[in-house]
């Protein structure tokens, strides 16, 4: 099977990738090669985009746990895929500290630490893409702004992503750092799915300016992502008529949204990279769209 392909600045690469946060849940420690076989089988399909990030991590003190286990699947995968095809992007900005409080040091100092750290972890000489993974309320968005310049005048990362961003904050960002023509913010990665949708202003800024835009938890996140039928029943239904799980239809429908969307989902059995690749081959109807994004969102 041959994947769609979409953009993120100067690379193409598939129309969905896999968010690796669930492999470093604590009840998946326990099957570290089940999570590698997972992410074998994304390979073998043809998924060229790995979302990571240091904080992805059963605990304060493994910080980088998620970053080592895809270095580690990348490094024993024995497939046909081309592995130079494929981005790794991890993050850095949110800090982690023992009985799971998580906090923001988006310092100069601090986000070179973590990017050094990544660098390890990944056991690469430079981050092919680098998300600031929140904005850290105590410095001003355009200090950090410059402290990731900083990082990629070192030759530390190649390209810079966004993340948690408004459309007042991609504008800041690209005046400093310049556009994904400019070898600038190539993405942004905001939550955005048929639970919650308030980040529609951001996305259509990501489309104005050709910015990948990254759902993260496209099904509603890890507790509520086997429910999307029942909370949304139009999703189910639109399933019915296309013979697709409502899963499935919600990908094809946040993939439809935008031409610039690349759908995350996350994944820790190969069943689910299956169902997350045929999500990229559906075709939603102009009435299914309609429908569907007149769905009214719950708020539990």
């Amino acid at each position: 099977m041959t994947l769609p392909t979409r953009r993120i600045g100067d690379l193409t690469v598939s129309s969905v990738g896999i968010g690796c946060m669930p492999m470093s849940f604590p009840a998946k420690l326990d099957d570290r090669e089940g999570m590698i076989a997972t992410l074998h089988r994304a390979l073998d399909l043809g998924v060229t985009m790995i979302d990571t990030a240091n904080i992805y991590a059963p605990s304060s003190s493994t910080m980088g746990h998620n970053e080592t286990l895809v270095a580690e699947a990348l490094r024993t995968y024995t497939g046909a895929a081309n592995l130079a095809d494929v981005l790794v992007a991890t993050k850095g900005g949110i800090t982690r500290e023992s009985g799971g409080v998580f906090g923001s040091d988006s310092s100069a100092s601090a986000l070179r630490a973590a990017c050094e750290k990544s660098l390890i972890c990944l056991g690469v000489s430079q981050i092919e893409l680098y998300q600031h993974h929140r904005p850290d309320p105590t410095i001003p968005y355009a200090d950090q702004m410059h402290a990731l310049l900083a990082l990629k005048e070192a030759g530390l990362v190649k390209r810079i992503g966004l993340s948690n961003a408004d459309d007042v904050q991609i504008d800041i960002a690209i005046d400093i750092l310049g556009g994904p023509n400019d070898g600038g913010v190539v993405s942004v990665q905001n939550q955005y799915s048929p639970k919650y949708r308030a980040n529609t202003i951001a996305m259509q800024r990501c489309t104005e300016l050709g910015l990948a835009y990254l759902p993260w938890s496209p099904l509603g996140g890890a507790s509520q992502h086997a429910e999307v039928g029942s909370r949304y029943v139009d999703f189910a239904e639109v399933g019915n008529e296309i013979d697709a799980t409502a899963q499935e239809v919600a990908l094809a429908w946040l993939s439809q949204l935008s031409p610039v969307v690349i759908n995350i989902p996350g994944a820790t059995r190969p069943a689910t990279v299956d169902s997350i690749v045929k999500s990229a081959t559906l075709k939603l109807s102009d009435e299914q769209m309609t429908r569907l994004s007149n769905t009214i969102p719950e708020t539990a």
